[in-house]
């Protein structure tokens, strides 16, 4: 038994790395990436940004097609009449004289085909002219939304980072616990066997060692998870292994220096992306005054017209028509509905002018709460990390008078279980203080 626990403790001590590794056993690329390497991977891979890239082509098509709305339009239309009976109209019998008498009378032949080609081309539309302005105005708007789709996914890539390397460092922590208490337990087995230690001794300690053993088992499953998320995050297969080149002592957090004072609204996306609202908004009001405008466009066409009283003589004998001309159209009044449209557009403007002060407010607010939460991560990181190291401290000078037989089992128990609670303070602190700064960085524009 005493052989078995050994074992146990010797692969939770030194092997929580393979333990680790074998969690994804299904074949797959291998990458070893730091906390930028891994945000590039994402920004080319991650779901929401490939889709954004889709949204920035897909707005890129909108301009080609509003283009090609101005270019020569032609048609070609073709008609088959089979005039089963001629239609009968009435006419004055010129021929005898009688203007006063009516006859009836058929025109045409009973079969007739026509075949016709035309081109348009607009000269003047208002509607025309403005759709491409917007259209473009909308690929500016998608490709700031592709902007802000990266930094969201470089903050959720950040995030769930930090995590993985907190989760780490908790082991690393908790496995040089549980190397002291494995040569406590040991020692106090020897002594039992000795006679110098009680049984009770024994179990206590035992029980202290068995919680960390389970610790360190979830703490690796938590590890695992971590890691998987990381992967969602980055758009990274599950079945790849990844592994992070960075440990959480190569971010020296709390010497970070948050200067609140030298943000600009400007330098957040989503001011650029109001302005952009509001010029759409804008072009909107101009399209519907310009609707007072007439639209012009010019049209030349040529087509050939068949006649024959025979189905086979129908395309024998053909007869050219060839039209060139002007369309005006002036909507001169339309009611008061226009009127009220335009008045609609207006408020619609002020309201997105309103939205831009409101965020401008919002994100003061924003950069002022995130310094807060950072500052106060900052000085909780500083006091774990000190209270650690003192508790770990503490946990040593006990442990030495246990060994010299000065202090008790208790004693040893009550410190491991402070140092305990002082690790998962500082691990805590530290996920925190990690998280608080990125989310300041992205409140004062700093994450592009």
């Amino acid at each position: 038994m005493r052989g078995n626990q050994l074992l146990l403790s010797l692969l939770l001590i030194t092997g929580f790395q393979s333990v680790f590794g074998q969690a994804d056993t299904a074949k797959g690329a291998s990458y070893a990436f730091n906390l930028e390497e891994c945000i590039k991977y994402g920004l080319l891979h991650h779901h929401d940004v490939v889709n954004a890239h889709l949204d920035v082509n897909f707005s890129e098509e909108q301009v080609k097609e509003a283009t090609g709305k101005l270019l020569p339009h032609g048609n070609i239309s073709a008609a088959f009449n089979d005039n089963m009976k001629l239609a009968t109209s009435l006419i004055p019998d010129i021929a005898n004289g009688n203007y006063d008498v009516k006859i009836p009378v058929q025109f045409g032949t009973r079969f007739a085909s026509s075949v016709t080609g035309q081109v348009d081309q607009v000269i003047f539309n208002s509607d025309y002219f403005l759709g491409l302005k917007a259209s473009r105005v909308y690929t500016d708007l998608a490709r700031k939304t592709l902007t802000r789709t990266n930094i969201e996914t470089t903050v959720a890539i950040s995030k769930a980072y930090y995590a993985v390397l907190t989760n780490q460092e908790n082991i690393r922590l908790t496995k040089s616990n549980l190397q002291q208490l494995t040569k406590t337990l040991e020692d106090t087995r020897q002594r039992y066997d000795q006679g110098v230690s009680e049984r009770i001794d024994v179990d206590r300690i035992q029980v202290s060692y068995n919680n960390t053993v389970t610790q360190v088992t979830n703490q690796i499953r938590n590890l695992v998870y971590s890691l998987q998320l990381l992967k969602f995050q980055m758009g990274m297969p599950q079945e790849a292994q990844l592994t992070l080149t960075e440990t959480v002592q190569d971010f020296n957090v709390e010497d970070y220096l948050s200067d609140t004072l030298s943000y600009r609204p400007e330098d957040r996306i989503e001011y650029s992306m109001q302005n952009t609202q509001i010029a759409l908004n804008e072009l909107q009001l101009k399209s519907t005054r310009m609707k007072y405008l007439p639209s012009l466009s010019a049209f030349v066409n040529y087509g050939w017209n068949y006649f024959s009283t025979d189905f086979g003589d129908l395309y024998k004998t053909g007869f050219g028509a060839s039209v060139f001309g002007l369309s005006l159209n002036w909507p001169i009044f339309t009611g008061t509905e226009r009127l009220h449209l335009i008045r609609q557009n207006r408020i619609t403007v002020e309201k997105s002018r309103n939205d831009l002060d409101y965020l401008v407010q919002s994100i003061s607010n924003e950069v002022k709460q995130a310094n807060t939460v950072y500052l106060n991560n900052k000085d909780n990181f500083v006091t774990a990390r000190k209270n650690m190291d003192l508790t770990q401290g503490i946990y040593d000078r006990v442990v030495y008078k246990y060994d010299q037989g000065v202090s008790t089992s208790l004693d040893v128990l009550s410190a491991e279980n402070e140092l305990t609670q002082a690790r998962v303070d500082y691990i805590n602190a530290m996920l925190n203080i990690l998280i608080s700064k990125t989310d300041l960085d992205k409140a004062m524009g700093k994450i592009k």
